[in-house]
């Protein structure tokens, strides 16, 4: 198997795991050419750590002058990526996701003999915007939307239809990539094969403190996506949505104002086209720009 793989590792502040995470794509059966690792302006020793290794074991690292968001620092490592003509395939992975040694090889074969060119590891199927996950019992499979963790793409399709959108920052952007690649003629599948550990280090829970800015990235974004794949069934689905949420988070949630606050603001924000990084996810403060 001779596939040329352009490995996309994004970290942000997480230098322990960055090294494990790190530790298991130089450990898989089938190599990348490339890793390219983005850091998101880190203040952790991640910089200082990834300078060391840097143009080591086909190891490229790019440096964000400021925290993009996971969006874009994969659109930055896909622009950077595509330079090389050889390349064929973008593997993206997080620093809280660890990978078994035959993840790669097993994507690339199962990519290379189906009628995919998006293949991951988890997916789901949309109905009026909202996932409806695969089924488990099916190892290779159609669906309408791939989580970008982990997910193999072919680089003559992002050629074509670009990278994901830096607007977003965080949530949805894999979403959007989904919706985007099928309205382009692709096809998107989804492979459950158990080769991924997802650590969960960006937080989970109903009512942590993360699910505040995730609210709030979700709302926008999700009406980004409407807005730019319009249809009333997702516009319905939307509407559905948003209403349970703040429904849910004004009677139960402790922190009710302010949750109910952030979401009507990523509301507000996704109907006037504000997009980047305007929630600090750490003090949950917006940010003038």
């Amino acid at each position: 198997m001779n596939a040329n793989v352009c490995a996309i590792l994004v970290t942000y502040n997480r230098l322990d795991t960055l090294k494990d995470a790190l530790a298991h794509v130089l450990a898989q059966e089938l190599k990348p050419a490339t890793i390219i690792v983005v850091d998101n302006k880190s203040t952790d020793g991640t910089i200082e750590y990834l300078k060391t290794v840097d143009g080591s074991n086909n190891i490229r690292c790019i440096f964000m002058e400021s925290n993009t968001g996971s969006a874009g620092a994969i659109a930055a490592a896909m622009n950077s990526g595509l330079k090389n003509k050889e390349c064929q395939y973008f593997w993206v992975l997080d620093d809280d996701t660890m990978y078994a040694p035959h993840a790669l090889k097993e994507l690339v074969e199962n990519i290379e003999q189906s009628k995919f060119s998006l293949l991951g590891l988890h997916g789901a199927h949309l109905k009026m915007g909202k996932k409806f996950p695969v089924r488990e019992d099916i190892k290779l499979q159609e669906a309408d939307y791939a989580m970008i963790d982990g997910a193999l793409i072919k680089a003559d399709v992002v050629r074509k239809v670009g990278p994901v959108c830096e607007e977003f920052f965080m949530m949805c952007d894999d979403h959007e990539y989904s919706v985007r690649i099928q309205r382009s003629g692709y096809k998107i599948g989804v492979l459950k094969n158990g080769a991924d550990n997802r650590l969960y280090l960006g937080g989970g829970g109903q009512f942590t403190r993360a699910t505040l800015w995730r609210g709030y990235y979700s709302a926008r974004n999700h009406m980004f996506i409407v807005k730019k794949h319009f249809s009333i069934g997702n516009l319905i689905g939307y509407c559905y949505l948003q209403t349970k949420m703040l429904i849910s988070a004004a009677v139960l949630a402790p922190d009710r104002f302010q949750r109910v606050k952030l979401r009507l603001m990523g509301i507000w924000h996704g109907i006037t086209g504000v997009g980047g990084r305007t929630l600090d996810p750490g003090t949950l403060k917006f940010i003038k720009h």
